[in-house]
């Protein structure tokens, strides 16, 4: 029953039967097979069929709600009689936001310090993502924005407030600046990530606070492909400060502190997401105190 139940949130999640069995690492009759028996086990259709995937039945949309909780605690209940067993084991898909890489390698480096058993898969993700994914099972715990998580059914561990900083080439004419404001900042006319990733919306709010209309001449999913920029002359950045801090000071890039007293809007925070569950893994405990032991910092 397990097996199939995952079967099926395999096939909701891809929406396809070819993707879903490629993921499962089994062959798509196997799938097909698979969700064939489940239904049968149950008496009721679970998949609306066509020439292809079609969504789910009324009677599926239940199992599959269903599914998630009982995958889950079975998940949570393996993790706890390994770990009971000896030293914590497994593996952890952790979805981050691409500013938080570097805060994520920390707490990584620091649960696996304790805990060297445990594996980590660390997978870049927009915040609406890493809320889907953790609902959708997909992800084990996710690093991101604390806004807009209102009515998500997650539990939230703020770690740090995201404070902003400009990294310009060292030729720029604020090179020599050890801080800035937004004003500055609109007028380097700096570079962002693209639409729909929550730094982008973070940076675009400030500007406008500020007076000024966002228009980057270049905008990318990819920090990487930005910081070459602002390495190879002409084009600044805004990031946060962690994410910076790692960058600036390797090569010709250098970073400015972004400090605005005329801002009334309060600085992001970034926060551990965690599945909305009465007993978490050994795994999500650890890394649950990791972060608790990095927000004291």
């Amino acid at each position: 029953m397990q097996d199939r139940l995952e079967m099926l949130i395999a096939l909701v999640r891809e929406e396809h039967f070819g993707r879903a069995a490629e993921a499962l690492g089994i062959t798509q009759p196997s799938l097909s097979f698979g969700i064939r028996a489940l239904e049968d086990r149950l008496g009721a259709p679970l998949v609306r069929r066509g020439s292809r995937y079609q969504g789910l039945t009324a009677e599926g949309e239940r199992v599959y709600e269903r599914a998630l909780r009982i995958v889950a605690e079975t998940r949570a209940l393996r993790d706890d009689v390994r770990g009971s067993a000896g030293e914590l084991s497994g593996l952890v898909r952790f979805g981050v936001v691409p500013t938080a890489l570097p805060l994520a390698a920390e707490l990584v480096a620091r649960t696996q310090g304790k805990h060297p058993g445990l594996r980590f898969r660390i997978l870049s993700r927009t915040a609406s993502e890493i809320a889907e994914g953790l609902e959708r099972l997909e992800l084990e715990a996710g690093l991101s924005y604390t806004m807009g998580l209102e009515d998500r059914p997650l539990k939230v561990h703020p770690i740090h407030a995201e404070h902003s900083c400009l990294l310009v080439h060292e030729d720029h004419e604020l090179a020599s600046r050890k801080s800035v404001g937004w004003a500055d900042v609109g007028a380097a006319a700096p570079c962002l990530l693209t639409p729909g990733m929550t730094n982008r919306a973070i940076v675009e709010a400030r500007l406008r606070e500020a007076g000024i209309t966002p228009s980057p001449s270049v905008d990318s999913n990819s920090i990487m492909a930005l910081v070459t920029l602002v390495a190879l002359g002409g084009h600044s950045l805004v990031l946060p400060e962690r994410l910076a801090g790692a960058i600036a000071g390797a090569g010709p890039i250098r970073r400015i502190a972004i400090k605005d007293r005329q801002s009334t809007t309060s600085d992001p925070q970034i926060a551990l997401l965690l599945p909305s569950r009465h007993k978490l893994p050994g795994s999500l405990v650890a890394l649950r105190e990791a972060a608790n032991r990095l927000a004291a910092v």
